[in-house]
């Protein structure tokens, strides 16, 4: 409740419409736009009678101002032939016995929609070779003559072909297509409907019209085929590049869009925490189904604030509270976090990118967005001043090939950029040092995954496996063992970053934008106890395998997620003492399912678990803890110490890149001293 009134649940964001979407969008208006396009090309060129189905008319049926009704109002249209033509039979024995069979009629041969062709023979001894829709003005000096027009219709030799055999000598349709009768040679021009005896009551010599007829269809071409087809092409055009901009709006969102970090990439500034109503919450679990940190436990049927250390500002327990029990508020300005913007580039040095744990956001996925928002970031950059950017080794350098590394570099490769990786130790490192066998597993966030690096539940090997594979695949340049000691802006706006190789031998390169995911795994926090020399060797600071500890005393110090992990894993060992030590009084971190796993071992006896317990002294066999005042020695084989990392500010700040206030300001803020190199001997 606020000021008497319940609080409104905030709205959830808006969802990323996915690609199989957004390559759709704006393919109706393209292909509305064709067809407009080209309606509107043919109704110009060849006017309306184009566009009416089933086609234009012939020039005869065309010039005596036929219309649809008259042919297509009788109950057989081709009946309508004679109204015109008269009773006008055929003189073919063949083709009389197969209209007789209702197997030929008129438009069998003369198709008035779309073949139906012929010879206009005109007064002056003028021709046209006409079509449907089309006619051609003849050059050919015919010697024809007659009182009134004469039309000699003819027929396409295709339409003889579905009876007739062309090319065979005894076939009666021969004599047509032989050199001495043949027209065109696609055309045929034959009077059916009269005999020689029959013409000569006609006013008009029949064999001269048909000479003159085959003459013109010899000398004559048709029309060319109309520009239809042109019009249809440039109609796909026209929507086809109505679709594309349309695509080209829809990217431009979407880089526009990317140039701000989504919640769930953008770290925050200040701490941010749940407020739970407790009066109104339902106890409906589903704050904490939407926490992916585990912050909040249903405890008594009432959502409470477990574990505030982990939480990192995200509102999604916020948005999912259906009755607005919940609300994320803005606290006390976080000091020991880098300041960057939303396009994760530090405020302090303009050209670098801070990506990954090196923010404050955990989880690989934040990782892997964090690493492609930011190289898209210097992508823009870089375009910005192409023309003026100075001659570089690389466009990025990307210090860090973990989960944010590896996302930058293949963010990089697709942007067309030249990106170089610098690793301290080797690829995927800070996953490799998980226990054999983890289960890798991001619980899922409401901003999807970007970029081009996998991720989904599977065994550290799996993941390993996958990346390596992508790294190969891509051709990823990546350097490893390579400590990157130094990084010094330019005036030129680039900068210089100095490695060390194995051997200590230290080199130099110029780059245009730089990207650190170095995360906080190469500075872990020390314990402040004294160790002796001798026991040096038995301090570990992660392990990458327990199996190494079977048979051993092993006292795990921290409660953390790692811890939890790494105590489950040892006391699997057969032989393996586990005994965890925590200054803190109950659980404050780690994920629920961790903490069973640890209770389970701990009521099995393999696993003992100290609270308020401190380490004092580390000496060799041997640990001294102080509880309540009161110490006691531990004799263990091993010690693994793992209670937090340290952001790197010493690197940071020789970089310019500062707490946002001084050490002396922040209180609880580690001192300068705790950034050194752990001492520990080797991980196993």
């Amino acid at each position: 409740m606020s000021n008497g009134k319940p609080t409104q649940k905030a709205s959830p964001p808006a969802a990323d419409e996915p690609s199989d979407v957004r390559r759709l969008s704006g393919l109706f208006v393209g292909a509305a736009v064709a067809a407009v396009a080209s309606l509107v090309g043919i109704f110009a060129t060849e006017g309306a009678a184009a566009l009416r189905s089933p086609g234009a008319l012939s020039r005869p049926h065309a010039r005596a101002g036929l219309g649809c009704s008259d042919c297509h109002g009788q109950a057989e249209p081709t009946g309508a032939c004679t109204q015109c033509h008269g009773a006008h039979p055929t003189t073919r024995a063949g083709h009389k016995r197969m209209r007789n069979a209702g197997k030929m009629n008129c438009v069998t041969c003369h198709d008035s929609h779309r073949s139906d062709q012929g010879v206009a023979l005109l007064s002056g001894g003028v021709a046209e070779r006409y079509g449907n829709g089309w006619s051609v003005r003849s050059e050919v000096a015919t010697g024809f003559s007659a009182d009134k027009p004469v039309h000699v219709a003819t027929i396409d030799a295709k339409v003889c072909s579905e009876c007739h055999a062309l090319a065979d000598p005894r076939d009666a349709i021969f004599v047509c297509l032989s050199p001495g009768g043949a027209t065109s040679g696609a055309t045929l021009c034959f009077d059916e409907h009269q005999t020689a005896a029959s013409a000569g009551a006609e006013s008009v010599p029949r064999d001269g019209a048909w000479e003159a007829a085959r003459l013109v269809l010899k000398q004559t071409p048709p029309a060319p085929p109309t520009a239809r087809g042109s019009w249809l092409l440039f109609g796909l055009f026209c929507g086809a590049l109505v679709w594309t901009s349309r695509q080209a709006q829809l990217r431009f969102r979407t880089r526009r869009r990317s140039a701000v970090a989504p919640e769930g990439m953008r770290p925050a500034q200040v701490v941010r925490l749940p407020q739970i109503n407790a009066t109104t919450c339902l106890g409906c679990n589903a704050c904490v189904d939407a926490c992916p940190y585990n912050v909040i436990e249903m405890r008594s049927f009432i959502a409470q604030v477990a574990r505030p250390d982990d939480c990192c500002g995200l509102t999604l327990c916020e948005q999912k509270c259906p009755n607005g029990s919940i609300v994320v508020r803005d606290g006390e300005p976080i000091l020991d976090r880098p300041r960057v913007d939303d396009a994760l580039q530090s405020v302090e040095v303009p050209g670098l990118f801070l990506a990954g744990d090196l923010t404050g956001m955990p989880l690989i996925k934040n990782a892997i967005n964090q690493g492609a928002h930011a190289v898209r970031g210097a992508a823009r950059q870089l375009a910005k001043g192409k023309r003026k950017r100075a001659a570089t080794d690389c466009d990025v350098l990307i210090v860090g090939a973990g989960p944010a590394g590896l996302s930058a570099a293949l963010e990089a490769k697709n942007l067309g950029l030249s990106a170089l990786v610098l690793e301290q130790g080797s690829v995927a490192s800070s996953i490799q040092s998980f226990p054999r066998g983890k289960l890798v597993f991001d619980q899922p966030l409401d901003v999807p995954l970007i970029g081009e690096l996998w991720l989904e539940e599977a065994t550290k090997e799996e993941l390993l496996s996958k990346w390596l594979r992508i790294v190969r695949k891509e051709a990823l340049e990546i350097r490893e063992h390579r400590r990157v000691v130094a990084v010094t802006p330019e005036a030129a706006g680039t900068f210089v970053g100095r490695a060390t190789d194995p051997e200590g031998v230290e080199s130099a390169l110029r780059c245009g934008r730089v990207v650190l995911a170095i995360g906080r795994r190469g500075t872990p926090r020390r314990l402040a106890a004294p160790i002796a020399d001798d026991a040096l060797n038995q301090v570990f600071y992660g392990i990458s395998d327990a199996k190494s500890f079977s048979g051993a005393r092993v006292l795990v110090v921290g409660l953390g997620d790692s811890a939890l992990e790494t105590a489950v894993a040892l006391s699997h060992q057969p032989g393996t003492h586990v005994t965890v030590a925590y200054r803190g009084t109950e659980f404050r971190r780690g994920k629920p399912r961790n903490v069973a796993a640890l209770r389970a071992a701990q009521k099995q006896g393999r696993v003992d678990l100290s609270f308020e317990t401190e380490v004092t002294r580390i000496d060799p066999g041997r640990v001294t803890l102080r509880r309540a005042g009161i110490e006691s020695e531990l004799h263990v084989d091993a010690v693994v110490v793992l209670i937090g990392t340290l952001l790197p500010w010493p690197f940071l700040e020789s970089i310019g890149v500062h707490r946002p206030l001084a050490p002396d300001a922040v209180g609880a803020a580690p001192g300068p001293q705790e950034p050194q190199e752990p001492r520990a001997g080797p991980a196993r």
